[in-house]
C-alpha cells in the first residue's frame, strides 16, 4: 500500500472522539494565530522606536539578523522545522527594515535565469523591491549612486577585472576605498538546500558597513608585488596572527602590482594592528566587509 494509500486508510479509521477533538484544536489555533499577531503588531511598535533611536544610520544590520537566528535555533525545541524558523524571521526582518527605509535591491543575475533573484527574495523578503541586471558592474552602480540600498553579487571569481564577470572585485575596490560599499552578507545564510530553492552562492553589497554576528568571516584587499607568491604571503598573514582561507589574485597587465582579495577568520576591523603586521605589502590592508558563516545544515534541518 502507497504512503498516500495508507494515509487515506489512517484517516478512515479515525475515531469518532478524536473528529470530536478538531473543532476545540482549531479554535485553540485560533487563539494563537491571534497572539502572534498581536506580537508582531507590539514588535512592529518597538521597531517604530528603534528607527528613532538610530535615525541616520543603516536600517541594514545583516551581522544582528544572523546572531538572532541562531539564539533562535538554539532554544529552539519541538517539532517546528528549524528552516520555518529562518524563513519566518527572514520575513519579520524585511519587514522591519521596510518600517525604517524605502529598501531599494539591486541583483546582478548574468544568466537572467532568476536563480540570483530567487536567492535574493528568499534574503531580503518576497515583497522588497529589486531590479535585475545582467553585469556585476551596472549592480554596483545601482549601490553607488545611491539608486539602490543594497546589490547581489555573484560570488567573485579569477577574471579580468572589467566588471562583467567573476573578477568583478577589483572595480569594488575603488568605491570601498571612498568608504561607499561594503561586503555585509553571504548567501545562502542556512545551508540546507531543499528540491527548488535558490542554490546560488552570492554576496550582498551594501552603503552600510558590515556588523558582526559573532561568528564571522571577513574581505580584506592586500596590494603586492605582481610576482608575489601567494604561499610566501598566505605565511605573511598567518605571522600576523591573522588565518587566510582563501584568495583571489588580479594582474593587472602593464602594472608592477596585484592586488587580492582575502577572506580571513573572524570580525577584522580597519583598525585591528594585527593588519599592520602583514610584511610584503605595497600599500595598507583595505577592509572590503564581512559576512556571517552560514548555518550548518544539520541545524537547520
Amino acid at each position: 500500500m502507497s504512503s498516500y494509500a495508507e494515509a487515506a486508510h489512517g484517516a478512515d479509521k479515525a475515531s469518532p472522539a478524536s473528529a470530536d477533538r478538531l473543532p476545540a484544536l482549531r479554535e485553540q489555533l485560533d487563539v494563537l494565530d491571534d497572539r502572534i499577531l498581536d506580537l508582531l503588531i507590539q514588535r512592529a511598535r518597538v521597531v517604530e522606536d528603534v528607527a528613532d533611536a538610530k535615525r541616520g544610520l543603516g536600517s541594514i544590520r545583516p551581522g544582528r539578523e544572523a546572531a538572532i537566528l541562531r539564539r533562535l535555533l538554539t532554544h529552539h525545541q519541538g517539532p517546528l522545522p528549524r528552516g520555518a524558523i529562518i524563513r519566518i524571521w527572514r520575513e519579520i526582518f524585511a519587514s522591519s527594515i521596510a518600517q525604517q527605509q524605502n529598501l531599494q535591491v539591486a541583483v546582478c543575475d548574468p544568466a537572467m535565469d532568476g536563480r540570483f533573484l530567487a536567492a535574493a527574495r528568499e534574503h531580503l523578503g518576497a515583497l522588497t523591491p529589486m531590479r535585475v541586471y545582467r553585469s556585476p558592474a551596472q549592480a554596483i552602480g545601482e549601490v553607488a549612486d545611491g539608486r539602490a540600498s543594497v546589490a547581489i553579487l555573484p560570488l567573485p571569481g579569477e577574471g579580468t577585472g572589467d566588471g562583467n564577470g567573476p573578477g568583478w572585485w577589483p572595480g569594488l575596490l575603488q568605491h570601498n576605498a571612498k568608504g561607499r560599499i561594503h561586503v555585509v552578507a553571504r548567501l545562502p545564510f542556512w545551508a540546507s538546500r531543499p528540491e527548488g530553492t535558490a542554490s546560488v552562492q552570492a554576496l550582498i553589497i551594501s552603503n552600510t558597513p558590515a556588523d558582526p554576528s559573532g561568528e564571522d568571516i571577513s574581505l580584506i584587499a592586500l596590494e603586492v608585488p605582481a610576482q608575489v607568491s601567494l604561499g610566501s604571503l598566505s605565511n605573511a598573514i598567518n605571522a600576523a596572527g591573522i588565518k587566510p582561507l582563501s584568495m583571489l589574485v588580479h594582474r593587472p597587465s602593464g602594472v608592477p602590482v596585484a592586488f587580492l582579495l582575502v577572506e580571513v577568520d573572524g570580525f577584522v576591523t580597519a583598525d585591528d594592528p594585527r593588519l599592520g603586521l602583514i610584511a610584503g605589502l605595497q600599500a595598507p590592508p583595505m577592509i572590503v566587509g564581512a559576512y556571517a558563516v552560514a548555518i550548518a545544515e544539520e541545524s537547520a534541518a
